[in-house]
């Protein structure tokens, strides 16, 4: 298993010198160059055991930099870098779980180096352990709050993780970049909120204009919002700016087959082919449009070919099965088409090809169920496209102070799609607005129940629970909030609350620490931990 796949932690290695090794080289006798081997030797400073140290580590020879870095720490046991030094070599080495002590001593001897709680921060998240890496992440944003690899990396952990709500809590303020705008985006995207997730990366695109990062961010939004045009716009005005570049071509490409807009695809997609003749995604486009344009052979040709170098993708599958299904090649048609479907989130015509494809081979039954599949699907797809755009406009409304306007959007939103959390969240927040203390409350209860991950209606129903006297069902939600949502500090000081309201002092505390492990600045968590460690009623409850 690898433990280090995280961009930050090589660039925290690589910022201290250490290459990294496809594998750890074996343990060889360690024979270094004559004039710092006989430096160390002549006066075995720690300034001389680091030169060679990090010749060794220079040249993946990791296992003589820790050796060299572990003989001068027994006579300069106090030096946080010869610590650090010696983690580094052993990550290097392969030897992660070995390299946390050292990475701890470093940390205890100089708190405020930020490179050791990087590093570390990386160790823990690779060994499955959340809290502990976001507690380093924390500390090394507390060191410097500017830090872009700290943010990057905590970031991309929350992302991985699911943890939305903790992405946009670190990113709402940090700077627009080239990789943190399109984070936020992404996290304001999965929870519905594509107005605010597209003036983000507007935001950031004023600051880089050329930047292919952010038009692919602007155009994944678009197409989400089913705005093709706006897409197509993107990507023209992209590839004008960026000529021959082979992703925004791709990409130009790709939103003009789905478009139509043959004129244009047919030609760009035979340049592409030319230039890249085996390229999995080129062949796949070009066989797109070749059924398009109606020749299907030229179209089972790179269809085939794409499958064979990338059988797992979706979309190259079930392009092939329609064009086969097109050839009246029903058997090869239908085994395309499953194995599409098997892939998971298939589009409803799928079902409608694939039914096609098994009338062609008389298994009729089939068929009827495959048909049945498809109305479904279709039927949902139209409605989530609605709620979408109703939703989207009730941000809108929202944003500009229309809370009646945004409420009847929203309330649309949920009667187009019933069981769609966010949207009920929406809701909740608009009448939240509007003093609608009942209708948020219900609405809250709704989202909780759709899905009971969701932290930001978790924690805000433990909230109006609280005010409302419910202590019980707060610490319910609060507790789910975290549950859900576990480097959200604000959630930890709403339970730590809730539960010394009811006398919970223990359970108080231990809440209350982990906001502070979190954030170790934070001054709510602060006032909280010391009241609690004070208050006397809390001190009775001191076992």
């Amino acid at each position: 298993m690898s433990f280090l796949r995280g961009p930050g932690a090589r660039r925290v290695l690589l910022a201290a010198g250490v290459a990294l090794a496809a594998a750890p080289a074996a343990h060889a006798v360690c024979t270094g160059p004559p004039a710092l081997t006989a430096k160390l030797h002549a006066n075995p400073t720690t300034a001389n055991a680091i030169q060679l140290g990090s010749w060794f580590a220079g040249r993946k020879q990791f296992q003589c930099a820790v050796d060299t870095f572990r003989a001068a720490l027994k006579a300069d046991p106090n030096s946080a870098q010869l610590n650090y030094l010696e983690a580094l070599a052993l990550v290097g080495s392969g030897q992660p779980a070995a390299a946390v002590p050292a990475l701890q001593e470093s940390i205890r001897l100089q708190s405020d180096a930020i490179k050791p709680h990087l590093l570390l921060a990386n160790l823990y998240e690779e060994s499955g352990k959340p809290e502990e890496a976001n507690a380093q992440w924390k500390q090394a944003l507390a060191i410097d709050p500017h830090s872009q690899i700290a943010l990057e990396e905590f970031s991309g952990a929350l992302l991985a993780r699911k943890d939305y709500v903790s992405v946009i809590g670190l990113l709402q303020h940090a700077p627009r970049t080239e990789t943190l705008a399109p984070r936020l985006a992404q996290a304001l995207e999965a929870l519905n909120y594509l107005e605010g997730a597209n003036d983000i990366i507007l935001e950031a695109s004023r600051l880089y204009p050329d930047s292919m990062i952010l038009a692919s961010a602007e155009s994944k939004i678009l197409v989400k919002k089913k705005d093709y045009a706006e897409a197509t716009k993107l990507w023209k005005y992209t590839l004008d700016h960026h000529p021959g570049n082979r992703v925004a071509e791709l990409s130009y490409m790709s939103i003009l087959v789905m478009t139509q807009h043959h004129s244009e695809a047919r030609p760009l997609g035979l340049k592409l082919l030319a230039e890249a003749p085996h390229d999995s995604e080129v062949l796949y486009l070009n066989g797109v449009e070749d059924r398009e344009v109606g020749d299907l052979a030229s179209s089972k040709v790179h269809l085939e070919e794409s499958v064979a170098l990338v059988p797992d993708f979706y979309f190259s599958r079930y392009h092939l099965g329609m064009t086969l299904a097109a050839l009246h090649e029903w058997k090869e048609a239908k085994d395309n088409l499953e194995k599409a479907i098997a892939l998971g989130d298939p589009e409803p015509k799928a079902h409608y090809e694939l039914a096609m494809a098994l009338h062609g081979l008389g298994e009729n039954d089939q068929a009827a169920q495959e048909i049945q599949k498809y109305q479904d699907g279709k039927k949902a797809e139209e409605a989530d496209h609605e709620a979408t755009m109703y939703a989207a406009h009730g941000d809108i409304t929202l944003a500009a102070g229309d809370l009646k306007g945004a409420i009847a959007d929203y309330r649309s939103a949920t009667a187009t799609v019933p069981d769609n959390a966010g949207y009920k969240y929406k809701l909740a927040i608009a009448l939240h607005k509007a003093g609608d203390a009942d209708g948020e409350l219900a609405a809250l209860q709704d989202a909780v129940k759709l899905n009971p991950k969701l932290a930001g209606a978790q924690k805000e129903l433990g909230y109006v629970l609280s005010r409302s006297g419910d202590s019980t069902g707060a610490i319910e939600h609060f507790k789910m909030a975290v549950l859900a949502a576990p480097a959200w500090v604000d959630a930890w000081i709403n339970l730590s609350a809730a539960l010394a309201e009811v006398g919970q002092f223990p359970e108080a505390r231990d809440a209350a620490a982990m906001a502070l492990r979190l954030d170790p600045g934070n001054t709510q968590a602060k006032n909280l931990s010391d009241q609690l460690a004070h208050d006397p009623s809390a001190q009775q409850a001191t076992p």
